[in-house]
């Protein structure tokens, strides 16, 4: 069986592989590695040709500095232990010019990929109730899985429930009501938040939402996308981001006297939450952006190795023992023993999941209480405060510290957000840039929206009609 490596092949992956070949004597995995300058377009032309790998991975890192570790190697593999996801100056993503999401919406449209619930359902370790479902569904093309991650995290719009109120959802309408009412200066996200980081970093991952790769049109004439352009007027077009120790000042100084209403952030533990709670100095919401129906506006980031595995496969049950790797368990604790866990995100595999909560929901309270108890009078404040895992939402300025130790309620609290969370993180980049080119000459006052959106359809419908 082929592997296409889009990333550079780490030390992990090629044990998997190495370690797969020794107990497989009837197949063989051998690696393909399209990392170099031209690989994705070698791999696009082999798919073309209908020469497609087994097993794929769908995500290419890219090669910022945030991205990679020694050697400008991407530190990614099995647990996802890599920074995959990080907050700008102004709030939004940071992205690598350079990082490409294979476009697996089309590529199941073509036939190129199998569904991956058959062999969940059918593996006596797994089936769907031993996997996290919400992000497995919001994964789903046509009721069916394609792809496979092994953690993801809530990538979402927060803000002070005193404000926004204790929802997981709005319209772009109910969004605009609250901000009415906000104090004079305020703004939406960070002051210096801009439309194109906006669009790039927190919508364009929706565009799917308007596109139908069946029939090749689209219908960016909606109301629904009418209000996603209004939700990016209430931006400025550019900002000075001046001095990083100031910004980050200046955000916390408006954060303190309710002149932001919303905070792009990512939650990976439920101790995230009693940090956000922390940034504003009250229990946070965790609505997301605002969509036509008022629901979820919230999305997963997956995590680690993405694999899917091709429709032509001449080994699918053999290809299957390597890609469950992801999601079989990783630990074979039982709740209640030992479950504090080095899990960096929310993992997919449930028997993990349950132990991942245990040991945020029990052990490290339990962990807390008995240094505090033992501490008391004895131990410095300070020394004593850097046992507790601390967020940094700046590059540059304060740490955050928990509000709380984490409660029940706070457990029913992110439970509650991955259930309200039903996208995927899966931009089309070819596609985002295709209605960002078409939205400038509007958001420069040089054409009507009318005209815009007739010009987008046009576009996109030409752009989809080329990739059948």
């Amino acid at each position: 069986m082929t592997y296409a490596a889009l990333n550079p092949v780490t030390a992990a992956t090629q044990k998997t592989v190495e370690q797969f070949n020794d107990t497989h004597t009837d197949v063989q995995i051998e690696i393909r590695d399209y990392s170099d300058e031209g690989g994705l377009d070698r791999l696009r032309t082999e798919l073309v040709l209908g020469q497609i790998p087994d097993i794929m991975e769908m995500h290419y890192l890219g090669k910022s500095p945030s991205r990679t570790g020694k050697n400008n190697e991407p530190e990614k593999g099995r647990g996802g232990n890599y920074t995959s996801w990080k907050t700008t100056g102004n709030s939004t993503l940071e992205r690598p010019a350079d990082e490409y999401w294979m476009p697996y919406r089309q590529m199941v449209q073509k036939g190129y990929l199998e569904n991956l619930w058959p062999y969940i359902e059918n593996d006596p370790e797994l089936g769907r109730e031993g996997v996290l479902r919400a992000p497995l569904e919001a994964a789903e093309v046509d009721s069916g899985l394609y792809l496979l991650f092994m953690d993801v995290r809530v990538i979402t719009l927060m803000g002070p429930e005193s404000v926004i109120g204790d929802r997981y959802g709005w319209t772009l309408k109910e969004l605009l009501e609250v901000f009415a009412d906000m104090r004079e200066g305020s703004t939406i996200l960070r002051y210096n938040a801009v439309k194109r980081d906006v669009f790039f970093d927190l919508l364009c991952f929706s565009l799917n939402k308007y596109v139908d790769i069946d029939t090749g049109t689209c219908s960016f004439n909606s109301r629904e996308f009418r209000d996603l352009l209004a939700f990016l007027e209430c931006f400025p077009n550019e900002a000075d981001f001046g001095n990083p120790d100031q910004v980050a000042m200046e955000v916390m100084e408006r954060v303190r006297t309710r002149r932001q209403m919303l905070e792009v952030t990512q939650i990976a533990w439920p101790e995230d939450l009693v940090c956000r709670d922390a940034f504003w100095g009250e229990r946070t919401a965790f609505v997301g952006y605002p969509t036509e129906a008022g629901d979820s506006g919230s999305f997963f980031y997956p995590m680690g190795d993405v694999l899917a595995m091709s429709s032509t496969c001449q080994n699918k049950d053999a290809a299957w023992e390597y890609i469950r790797e992801l999601i079989k368990p990783r630990r074979t604790n039982a709740v209640g023993e030992d479950a504090v866990v080095p899990f960096v995100s929310i993992p997919i595999n449930r028997h993990d999941y349950d132990l991942f909560m245990y040991g945020q929901l029990v052990d490290r309270p339990k962990t807390f209480q008995y240094v505090s108890d033992q501490s008391r009078g004895q131990v410095d404040p300070v020394e004593y405060m850097s046992i507790f895992i601390k967020w940094k939402p700046f590059a540059y300025g304060p740490e955050i510290y928990p509000m709380a130790l984490l409660t029940e309620e706070d457990g029913e609290r992110f439970q509650a957000l991955i259930d309200n969370t039903t996208q995927l993180y899966w931009p089309d980049d070819a596609l985002s840039d295709i209605v960002w080119e078409a939205l400038g000459p509007y958001f420069a006052g040089d054409k009507q929206l009318d005209d815009t959106l007739q010009l987008l359809d046009n576009r996109v419908s030409l752009y989809l009609n080329e990739q059948k």
